[in-house]
């Protein structure tokens, strides 16, 4: 399966009005860590949590004054940490949308942010890369520091206690929204689809899915982490790979009402032929120089609005 570049996508602005906060513009380097806040990297600190959607009714877009679609839906959250932390937001990846006329309109079970990395970023799937340990003679996904690279997904909760001021800007945002507790609940990862060739396994390098429809606990209540494995052996095929998820609410407690499931969800990722040691020097210069571009190409962006 031949590797073709992820184009950027502009979504469609009825859509994702209702659903995402501002969407910045977002340039990732494949080898320079893009640096957040103060001293963290991507590399060092969470990028994904899980939340519960507190808000009733759409207050922005072309649906305002509707019910969310969401409202008390599990979602999966991406965390934007800006250098301007007080601007620091979540992205719902994959929650439900509308589409359509106004007086009957149809409600998906996704919506158009529904990849990581993000569509509208253009940066290539993750990349997999030779693992070591228990992942030894694989290629796995790793923190390097670029965007998305970090999967380790945690309750919001676990920002409600945070000292720092960018996490607790980044809790507090879009009102609160999301920081309805998820006690009594049993979060499960539902896998969807996967790529011939992909799999998921724990930390320890045992698998967790063995067919699609499986059902993996990640944890329950607000107090969970959870650091899924993607791998491939290390001779697969070079190209794209992906897996899709939704969020469900397994609980056996009969006396409460189950959360909703969440919207779907994919991640994208990529094998691709490992450059040699003699390049790496070259390639990590590029990479610097490609990233310094585009933050000059955000900087002027900006200044142009």
């Amino acid at each position: 399966m031949a590797l073709h570049s992820i184009q950027i996508g502009r979504a469609s602005a009825s859509v994702v009005a209702s659903f995402l906060v501002a969407t910045p513009v977002v340039l990732s380097s494949n080898i320079a860590p893009a640096q957040a806040h103060g001293t963290h990297n991507h590399a060092d600190e969470t990028e994904y949590y899980i939340g519960l959607d507190g808000l009733r009714v759409l207050t922005g877009g072309m649906y305002a004054g509707l019910e969310n679609p969401n409202y008390n839906r599990l979602t999966f959250l991406f965390a934007h940490r800006e250098e301007d932390f007080t601007t620091n937001h979540f992205h719902g990846i994959g929650v439900y949308s509308y589409s359509g006329l106004l007086d009957s309109p149809t409600i998906n079970p996704s919506n158009t942010n529904n990849r990581i990395p993000e569509t509208y970023t253009g940066q290539l799937p993750l990349q997999l890369l030779p693992g070591k340990g228990a992942f030894s003679g694989r290629l796995v996904n790793t923190a390097t520091g670029e965007e998305y690279s970090n999967i380790k997904i945690e309750s919001i909760a676990t920002l409600a206690t945070a000292t720092d001021e960018d996490d607790q800007y980044l809790f507090n945002s879009s009102g609160g929204r999301w920081q309805s507790s998820l006690t009594g609940a049993t979060i499960g990862l539902q896998l969807l689809e996967i790529s011939s060739g992909l799999n998921i396994a724990d930390e320890t390098g045992v698998n967790i899915f063995n067919s699609v429809g499986d059902i993996y606990t990640i944890g329950t209540g607000d107090d969970f982490t959870f650091k899924p494995k993607f791998w491939t052996d290390a001779a697969a095929t070079l190209g794209k790979y992906s897996a899709t998820f939704k969020l469900v609410d397994i609980s056996t407690n009969s006396s409460r009402t189950p959360l909703l499931e969440s919207g779907t969800f994919s991640f994208d990722f990529r094998v691709e032929q490992v450059p040699e040691p003699s390049t790496t020097v070259s390639l990590g210069l590029l990479g610097l120089l490609g990233f310094s571009l585009s933050q000059l190409k955000k900087r002027t962006v900006k200044n142009l609005k």
